[in-house]
């Protein structure tokens, strides 16, 4: 359940200590996982949970940080598509 959470890209995206251009290449990365994720499911209940979990994650993330508001963007921006391909 924890995948996407586990990835390199979710830890830069999730450190304060990551660089703009760093962050952007990391959710770029996450979004393609999460785009390949979607399209290679076989097991809908376990892709939702992955998802469901990880927009958990993130949103909690954002709540917690006082971070810069490119941070912000780039956490909406991931929470949009999460829930896009929830639906």
């Amino acid at each position: 359940m924890k995948r996407l959470t586990q990835t390199d890209s979710f830890r830069i995206v999730s450190s304060k200590s990551s660089s703009a251009s760093e962050i952007r290449e990391a959710t770029d990365e996450l979004i393609e996982i999460i785009l390949g994720l979607s399209d290679s499911a076989t097991d809908d209940t376990t892709l939702f949970r992955i998802m469901n979990y990880t927009r958990f994650i993130l949103q909690t993330l954002q709540k917690k940080s006082l971070c810069k508001f490119f941070y912000s963007l780039c956490f909406s921006e991931l929470e949009q598509v999460l829930s896009i391909e929830l639906e």
